[in-house]
């Protein structure tokens, strides 16, 4: 039988956050962990994890839920990528569209940076709007399809664009 989901009146029974720091701690002691120890446990994806109760939550949702007192609508992202900080200046609430903005290169980009890729001897840039990819150029340097792909993100993307902050 699946047990129910954590509500906010029990999260808040056993946990305790600092918005500062970031910092999950058990409020009452749990076997292996005494009071005020840190909570969870850092997954194979940067993210830290946390056991209540016999499930599994990503620790960033259960501080939404703590913060807000209402589990998040889509995802909660990470402003700095770092997915280890949660700090609540750091949280924001994302659409699964708007959290992809802000992601990473895959292991296949050779340029480092997402949406600029080489084209012969040229840099191109692309941006993706509205589930299709928009060529923005053909550049003689790396620097300048970098340039073309951040300018690009700021205004399709908003508080969201990576600002080409992830260039190699």
């Amino acid at each position: 039988m699946r047990r129910p989901k954590l509500t906010a009146k029990r999260a808040r029974e056993i946990l305790v956050y600092d918005p500062e720091t970031g910092r999950l701690t058990w409020r009452m002691a749990r076997p292996g962990a005494p009071v005020g120890a840190l909570v969870g446990t850092r997954t194979s994806e940067g993210y830290t994890q946390v056991e209540i109760d016999g499930r599994f939550y990503k620790a960033h949702r259960v501080i939404w839920l703590l913060q807000k007192g209402k589990w998040p609508k889509h995802h909660v992202d990470h402003r700095n990528g770092m997915r280890a900080d949660n700090r609540w200046a750091n949280l924001r609430e994302a659409t699964p569209a708007q959290n992809s903005h802000n992601r990473r290169p895959c292991g296949r980009n050779k340029s480092g940076v997402v949406g600029v890729t080489t084209q012969g001897k040229r840099w191109v840039a692309y941006i993706g709007i509205d589930n299709k990819m928009l060529r923005l150029g053909s550049f003689k340097t790396f620097e300048a399809a970098v340039a073309a792909r951040s300018a690009a993100e700021k205004v399709h993307y908003g508080e969201f664009a990576a600002g080409a902050a992830n260039a190699a």
